[in-house]
């Protein structure tokens, strides 16, 4: 049985986030990841047992690493609206520094491999937003509707943020930052 090296399941990774992002997974074959990592696919299916294992593992690898980074980067001793904003430019921060891996995540969310990624998994990352939606409504801080409502909210905006710095419609500064954080702020504040 081959052994496993980490360099080259790294570049199965990347190869594989990389051409979801151009292409989407309708473009994924296993073949082609194998040649583009100067791998034989037999040596390919010792990392990955398919292609649904490919992209689950890798889902369920990104999801998992964004919500321990953004609960590291959670400074619990602020204030909530300055806790709350601390996660915020996070997020836009990680979003555009990490466009495919976020690509990524938001067309496996869109599609069938999504049921495939163990369900505590799959709301690891939401369940730290709604826990920390809770903690400003327990506070009176923040309006006390349907966290489902909330986080769809504040997603669109932290993702229409992110477009919008790509598209160099804003900048990435403290200004735009602020300027889109005070917006979707304004619309959850109670």
């Amino acid at each position: 049985m081959k052994q496993k090296d980490d360099l080259k399941r790294e570049a199965i990774i990347n190869e594989t986030i990389a051409i979801v992002y151009a292409k989407g997974f309708a473009a994924l074959k296993m073949a082609h990841i194998a040649k583009q990592v100067d791998i034989s696919p037999s040596t390919l299916y010792v990392y990955f047992k398919s292609k649904d294992d490919l992209i689950t593992t890798i889902a369920t690898d990104l999801l998992k690493n964004i919500t321990d980074i953004s609960r590291d980067q959670l400074k619990t001793d602020l204030p909530y609206k300055l806790k709350f904003k601390a996660i915020w430019i996070f997020y836009i921060n990680f979003g555009i520094n990490n466009r495919k891996e976020v690509s990524f995540i938001h067309q496996v969310k869109q599609s069938p491999y999504f049921e495939m990624i163990p369900k505590d998994i799959r709301y690891l990352k939401s369940s730290f937003i709604l826990d920390l939606l809770d903690e400003g409504k327990q506070e009176g801080l923040i309006k006390n509707l349907d966290n489902a409502i909330l986080s769809v909210l504040l997603e669109s905006f932290m993702n229409e943020t992110v477009k919008l710095i790509d598209s160099k419609t804003l900048q990435l500064n403290e200004k735009d930052t602020n300027t889109m954080f005070t917006l979707a702020w304004d619309a959850i504040r109670n």
